[in-house]
């Protein structure tokens, strides 16, 4: 569905010369429409059997899968944030390809309380088909521990250098300069009250993201985000304009997801912005704090940083410059996630016996 995703990492792996077969269903279910940033499903009919996991759309994906399988014979089969595909077809996968591989992975959080057990069901149930197992966050190790795997490998997010990079001020539309911007979605974690405080310390912010009219009703009557309405997710072209467009881009984490970074944790530096971040030991021990990164830990902290870096040119220059250095020596694009991905895969796969 979203190009950042499934089809960035298939494009990093074909640059590590692997060949790569694609398979998804999005057409199958879904369509875009003109003017909208979300797809539609074709029909109400379509939606139910994703919903349920059950009917003749989701029966033709899994003929389609095995036809596909057999025909290509891979030696990894990846399964990326999968939820349609139930155990038995995995287990009939597994008999049709016995050297292959499997891999499994889920950039959202299946085991989260937010996570609904009806939609995660297959992923979950199908975590001991697998040979391999990665994760997008260091707390559902013991997760999946607890689902019978006895060791699962971190997969972090990552930024895509031909979209994520800086943009030269001339070349960003007026309506996206602005002293601050956090371009994200909506939770109510507290960002409401310290994007609020923001205004009302007199900086102009720039608010992009999705979910943000279940927000509305919640605010205030005299809360500086009513004004901001409508709010819609910054993409393509414009997301970059809106972080590059800042002085400071912020960066708040989901809780719902129990997140220690995020995406942005890496794009927002790639982009050559000084990235001012909810603090986690993870995120400080990936970026030296007031160096290549700036970190607030509440709204009061997250203000007198905020001033500071507005009011010291010198010092949010030197942390987008340090921040962009970093998210490349490091190795968090998208072609060094996926050489570790692959470094990973074919380890385990030469150390563990298939049967040919």
């Amino acid at each position: 569905m979203w190009p950042w995703y499934q089809e960035a990492c298939a494009n990093a792996l074909e640059h590590h010369s692997c060949v790569v077969e694609r398979f998804g269903w999005f057409d199958d279910f879904w369509h875009w429409c003109e003017g909208h940033s979300e797809p539609f499903y074709h029909s109400l009919w379509h939606r139910i059997q994703y919903r349920l996991r059950l009917g003749p759309a989701v029966w033709r994906v899994n003929r389609r899968l095995l036809r596909v399988a057999r025909h290509y014979k891979p030696d990894i089969v990846w399964f990326y944030n999968v939820q349609l595909i139930a155990p038995d077809v995995v287990t009939k996968l597994r008999r049709a390809l016995p050297a292959a591989t499997f891999v499994q992975y889920a950039n959202d959080n299946p085991f989260s309380a937010a996570a609904r057990l009806g939609l995660w069901r297959h992923y979950l149930n199908s975590i001991p088909l697998f040979d391999i197992h990665f994760s997008y966050r260091h707390n559902n190790f013991a997760d999946y521990q607890r689902h019978g795997v006895k060791s699962a490998h971190l997969l972090r997010a990552y930024f895509i250098p031909e979209v994520d990079h800086p943009e030269l001020p001339t070349d960003i539309p007026e309506r996206f300069k602005c002293d601050v911007v956090f371009a994200g979605h909506y939770e109510d974690d507290g960002r409401v009250e310290m994007l609020e405080a923001i205004c009302e310390a007199g900086h102009k912010l720039n608010l992009f993201g999705g979910g943000w009219d279940a927000a509305l009703p919640k605010l205030r009557t005299d809360s500086p985000l009513r004004a901001k309405y409508s709010i819609c997710p910054a993409t393509k072209a414009n997301y970059r304009y809106a972080i590059c467009g800042a002085k400071v881009a912020l960066c708040f984490l989901s809780t719902l997801n129990h997140d220690t970074y995020t995406r942005r944790s890496f794009q927002i530096p790639a982009m050559k912005t000084a990235m001012l971040s909810q603090y986690t030991e993870d995120l400080a021990a990936l970026y030296v704090p007031d160096v290549e990164v700036v970190f607030f830990k509440d709204k009061e902290n997250l203000l007198i940083k905020l001033n500071t870096l507005l009011a010291d040119d010198a010092w949010r220059e030197s942390v987008a410059a340090a921040g962009y250095a970093k998210v490349y020596a490091a190795g968090h694009d998208v072609k060094g996630r996926m050489k570790a991905w692959l470094d990973d895969v074919l380890a385990i796969r030469s150390s563990t016996p298939k049967n040919n």
